[in-house]
């Protein structure tokens, strides 16, 4: 999912007990909730095919969060020590008459620490929330590296979701105390998010846009007069994360619903003897309804769409051109093995031009043409290195129909 999807998953744990493990807590459950993704700074230095194996990798594996949870507690725990200490030792310094602190003073019971435990059960609750919700989109997680690279899929919910927004972002702002800076920051947020939905409404149903305004309004009059949320920031954070795991179940049965309707439509348009090889089912931006279906047989890759109470729409059918011996060469390089790690549903389109070929390793989940920048490889041939095949005048668009791509 997002970062502010995780983000917003740190601070509602920060609203609970969890929250209050040390004077570092609230930073450390939000970074917590977003520190498998620190690779990503790494990878930033690196090209898209070390991009491609190694996003989302290790760091979001079992055995990765197996080290990086209690290294993480560790570090945050020591920090809050030494923050609460040094605030002793500054209390008893400036108390009048006292004498300077030497060495390890004692410091006063009130401001020992907590214990290390609970530090612990918010650090692990927030990260291991991280590969979980990365887990609901199409994009996957790799749970069992460095030991097996398999790919799990939820195909459950588009990685960006405003109806999560909303729950999460209404849990943070109506559970606990109220303070200036607080309503500040959720403010700049919420309009930050609004900014993203009301640009986005080309894409998502038109029913978002009031759902989502009628939300904020009832959240900033929730914040404004409500109590019951300062009395009670357990039960308020607890009813938004329900509320999540409904949704979540929602879009579970709302997802499946699609795959029911798609079978026989899919069905209709295979070749006959043509088997069916992998299946992904794509939820659309803001609209839990609607779902487009990717399907792959071993020469074609098969797409359309279904929203619930509608027809479905025809299936539109496009070669993958594997076979291809262009395509194969590129594909047995370093970058081509990159690809073939990542693409769920491998395939390829070639385009002609004046000097040479080039040639699109694409992935169908991320839709056909314009190529996602992150999940596609264009590799430019000179027409010396194009086997058997004379170059052409002009240029010619790549030979795959075009289509919009989902997330």
């Amino acid at each position: 999912m997002d970062t502010v999807t995780h983000t917003l998953v740190g601070t509602l744990l920060a609203k609970t007990r969890l929250g209050g493990a040390g004077p570092l807590a609230p930073l450390a459950l939000v970074a917590a909730a977003n520190f498998p993704d620190f690779e990503n700074f790494v990878l930033a230095f690196y090209d898209k095919p070390t991009n491609m194996i190694h996003h989302r990798s290790v760091t979001h594996a079992v055995l990765g969060l197996a080290i990086q949870i209690p290294l993480f507690t560790w570090l945050m725990h020591r920090l809050n020590c030494w923050i609460i200490r040094r605030r002793a030792r500054t209390a008893v310094a400036d108390a009048p008459g006292a004498a300077p602190a030497v060495g390890d003073a004692p410091i006063p019971r009130a401001s020992a620490p907590p214990s290390a435990r609970l530090m612990l059960a918010g650090i692990a609750l927030a990260m291991l929330s991280h590969p979980l919700l990365d887990w609901l989109n199409t994009y996957g997680i790799r749970p069992w590296l460095p030991l097996d690279g398999t790919w799990y899929h939820g195909d459950i919910a588009f990685i960006i979701d405003p109806y999560i927004w909303l729950l999460l972002l209404g849990g943070t702002a109506l559970a606990g105390a109220r303070t200036r800076a607080g309503t500040a920051a959720l403010a700049v947020l919420a309009a930050l998010l609004t900014l993203v939905v009301v640009f986005s409404a080309g894409l998502t149903p038109p029913a978002l846009l009031p759902i989502w305004l009628g939300a904020l309004a009832f959240i900033a009059v929730g914040r404004w007069k409500g109590t019951f949320g300062r009395r009670h920031p357990h039960v308020v954070a607890g009813v938004a994360a329900t509320l999540v795991l409904v949704h979540v179940a929602g879009l579970y049965a709302a997802g499946r619903t699609a795959e029911r309707i798609s079978r026989p439509v899919l069905t209709a348009a295979l070749e006959p003897g043509e088997p069916l090889l992998a299946r992904t089912l794509n939820p659309q931006p803001g609209d839990p309804l609607a779902w487009e279906i990717v399907a792959e047989t071993p020469t074609a890759i098969l797409r359309h769409t279904v929203r619930l109470g509608r027809p479905p729409t025809g299936v539109v059918r496009l070669a993958r051109r594997l076979d291809d011996p262009l395509v194969q060469r590129i594909a047995d390089s370093r970058a081509g093995q990159a690809w073939r790690i990542f693409a769920r549903h491998p395939f390829a389109a070639v385009a002609l031009r004046a000097d040479g070929q080039t040639v699109y390793l694409l992935d169908a989940r991320y839709g056909v043409f314009p190529p996602r920048e992150f999940a596609a490889l264009v590799i430019d041939v000179p027409a010396a290195a194009v086997p058997n095949r004379p170059p052409v005048a002009g240029r010619s668009e790549p030979d795959a129909p075009s289509g919009s791509a989902p997330g």
